[in-house]
């Protein structure tokens, strides 16, 4: 026999062994899965052991004996049967294949419309950082834990609720030490991955829009009703900050937070949320006129404001993280709103000055009345 010929028959009898030593190493794995899955992996070990006995006996001149057609007789047997057993899970498995990669795409999708691509990568830097550090290490510690608690509780079932106590006590204790640990390291800086997420940008605009008498109009009507003139509204808005290169903040409640400039970089971030935010105004009433049979929407307007500045923007990591704004431009956004009128936009002075700039000073008019914001005192504003 060849040395060729016995590698290739090792190789064969490895792979049942190796399904056998898997089944009794790991008992508690093998207790999760059903009766099915582990009589078929048995099935399959046994197809590919007789698979590997027929080729030794052809390897050492025994194809024509009697050992030989009963071990080919036998194969073809086990083969019949698996594939009989198999039948019934093919569509399960296709199924439960659709499922994990509609879940998959779908979760993904998710993560790419909750964070920008330069940040979601950094976020995935630091897990993988964090996984490869002492996070693994303390998963690790957590399952061989688990592993020992589950055979004391075996051995001594009465004490079980006693173990389960200070089981949770123990967990408890140890995610206390982890967040301890964590926040040290972020105040302390000394792991750079702990360094929160987070930068400057100098150049930016930022819109608020908010439907104005909104809240009288919910409280005359469901939930339904209330929740399909915000999805169709907010859906609509969506599509042109897509089209136009905007950037979807948030929404809170029936206001709507786009920007401009932030996350990505633009020397003409006023001009384009100027655009947008007109855009809108246009979309929304035509949207209340459409919607008015049915949702009464005639006497709903939008209000928007823009004021342009620096902020500060990052990931606010923790449980529902998300990425987010800050700083004093934030804060002015949403006076110039809450000052504004009905079906109006209206812009600071420091969005006016830029749109200036750029050779659009038509659109601007002064509005005449000062508007008078907390903490700002009176300021020059215009209208679109």
């Amino acid at each position: 026999m060849k040395i060729i010929d016995l590698v290739i028959a090792l190789a064969y009898f490895s792979i049942p062994v190796q399904i056998v030593i898997s089944l009794c190493k790991f008992p508690r794995v093998t207790r999760r899965a059903t009766k099915k899955v582990v009589v078929l992996l048995i099935l399959f070990a046994l197809f590919i052991f007789l698979c590997g006995a027929g080729h030794l006996l052809r390897c050492i001149d025994m194809a024509d004996t009697p050992l030989f057609r009963a071990v080919n007789i036998l194969t073809a047997v086990i083969s019949i049967i698996t594939s009989i057993y198999l039948l019934p899970f093919v569509p399960n498995l296709l199924d439960g294949a659709d499922k994990l990669y509609l879940e998959a795409t779908t979760s993904k999708k998710i993560i790419a419309k909750m964070y920008p691509p330069q940040i979601r990568e950094r976020l995935l830097n630091h897990e993988r950082s964090r996984l490869d550090g002492s996070g693994r290490s303390s998963v690790l510690d957590d399952s061989t834990e688990e592993v020992e608690m589950n055979k004391e509780s075996s051995k001594k079932r009465r004490r079980g609720s006693d173990a389960i106590r200070q089981r949770i006590q123990e967990y408890i204790l140890h995610r206390q030490r982890s967040k301890e640990d964590t926040l040290r390291d972020v105040q302390t800086q000394e792991d750079p991955e702990c360094v929160p997420i987070a930068d400057d940008f100098n150049d930016t605009s930022i819109m608020f829009a908010d439907i104005s008498s909104f809240t009288y109009w919910a409280s005359q009507h469901s939930p339904i009703e209330v929740f399909t003139l915000l999805e169709s509204l907010f859906f609509e808005f969506d599509l042109i900050a897509n089209k136009m290169g905007v950037y979807k903040l948030s929404t809170v409640g029936d206001c709507y937070i786009a920007s401009t400039g932030v996350p990505y970089p633009q020397d003409d971030h006023a001009v384009v949320l100027t655009q947008f935010a007109e855009c809108c105004r246009q979309k929304a009433n035509e949207l209340f006129v459409t919607l008015s049979p049915k949702l009464k929407t005639c006497d709903l307007g939008i209000r928007i404001g823009i004021h342009s500045g620096p902020v500060t923007a990052g990931v606010l990591r923790g449980d529902k993280a998300r990425f987010d704004f800050f700083g004093d431009t934030i804060n002015t956004a949403q006076r110039i709103e809450s000052t504004g009128k009905p079906n109006s936009v209206h812009l600071s002075s420091e969005t006016a000055q830029l749109i200036e700039q750029a050779g659009k000073g038509g659109w601007l008019l002064p509005r005449k009345d000062a508007v008078k914001a907390k903490g700002k005192g009176e300021l020059k504003t215009y209208w679109l």
